[in-house]
């Protein structure tokens, strides 16, 4: 099912409308992380743009009505887009977090079906020199959302935004092995959980 999503400035005349099926923001401050849009080019182009310059835009949600959404003024975009058969256009329009970059901060997309401390180890927690284990993901995760650094997006796209950096990973590790949270047995097994 679409969603409409509107960009109106009443003072230039402007109101402009097109239709998404994705799209997940941070519920904490309503900024836009990443939304598919179609329609008319124009349409599309004129919502995307007020996105990306940190407009607000209306999405007209068929399951729980109005939401007011923007772009972090902190963020950066990729716009990608595609001419449709219709003559219509397709534009994904995502903050640059999700395409792994150097920062600390990561934007992750969980699939459906898929536990999100096995998507936040495969896209970020492997790529640390910190010595992890794919059995002390769940764990490592509860203790990340604990502090704060792991947090779930609203929308019709389940993601989340992930900070962290390999100083908070070692702490975890050397607190969950210090007290037997974590911990390795004599044949190579792994163990993490609460007791």
């Amino acid at each position: 099912m679409l969603d409409q999503v509107v960009f109106q400035e009443y003072w230039g005349g402007i109101k402009v409308s097109a239709y998404t099926d994705r799209y997940a923001y941070d519920p904490s401050d309503d900024s836009m992380l990443l939304i598919s849009l179609a329609g008319a080019e124009q349409a599309v182009k004129a919502v995307s743009s007020a996105l990306i310059s940190h407009r607000i835009v209306s999405v007209n949600c068929r399951s729980n009505g109005e939401i007011q959404l923007h772009g972090s003024p902190a963020a950066h975009f990729r716009v990608f887009s595609t001419k449709l058969p219709s003559g219509n256009v397709h534009q994904l329009v995502a903050d640059t977090r999700f395409f792994g970059n150097d920062t600390q901060e990561h934007c992750i997309i969980i699939p459906q079906g898929e536990d999100l401390s096995t998507v936040v180890h495969s896209q970020v927690l492997s790529h640390l020199a910190s010595p992890l284990i794919p059995e002390w993901a769940e764990w490592i995760c509860t203790q990340l959302k604990e502090r704060g650094l792991i947090q779930e997006m609203a929308g019709t796209l389940r993601a989340a935004k992930v900070r962290i950096d390999e100083p908070v990973v070692d702490e975890i590790i050397s607190e969950g092995i210090r007290t037997g949270r974590m911990s390795l047995d004599q044949r190579g097994g792994t163990y993490a959980g609460n007791h």
